[in-house]
């Protein structure tokens, strides 16, 4: 049982507290010198805040404006899709330049940069991702 089943389990008791081990209430305790009321009350609202409430349902993943939905997957996905593109412009370019077509060299090697440095940048986003999941698989549950 976690701490705020248990909290929300002392809260929902049907005997009073003044009636439970002789204690005296705790509206009584108002009545004694010296006890701030302020901050019991704030901690009281507080934990009201921590009580469970209707649970929200799940949003479903939003639509960009192009119609592919925004979620992690399929950022990836065009992240790969992206770099695939920038590759075969890359080899399309540098083909170009060897067979004498009207693509400048410049532009090519730009080209073939770009793509490289796109993939380099999706290896080491993938590394990152396999590092943080082998982390939290040898977590301590």
């Amino acid at each position: 049982m976690n701490p705020l089943d248990a909290l929300s389990a002392m809260t929902k008791v049907s005997a009073p507290l003044s009636q439970m081990d002789g204690m005296p209430a705790l509206s009584n305790l108002t009545n004694i010198p010296g006890i701030a009321t302020g901050p019991v009350n704030a901690i009281t609202e507080n934990f009201n805040l921590l009580q469970p409430h209707e649970v929200q349902p799940i949003a479903s993943p939003t639509v960009s404006s192009n119609g592919s939905p925004n979620t992690w997957g399929h950022m990836v996905q065009q992240m790969v899709m992206d770099v695939n593109s920038k590759q075969q412009s890359a080899t399309a370019a540098v083909n170009d330049v060897l067979q004498g077509g009207p693509t400048p060299v410049h532009e090519a090697m730009v080209a073939s940069e770009e793509a490289s440095l796109s993939f380099e940048m999706l290896s080491q986003m993938r590394n990152k991702v396999v590092d943080a999941y082998q982390q939290i698989m040898q977590m301590q549950v």
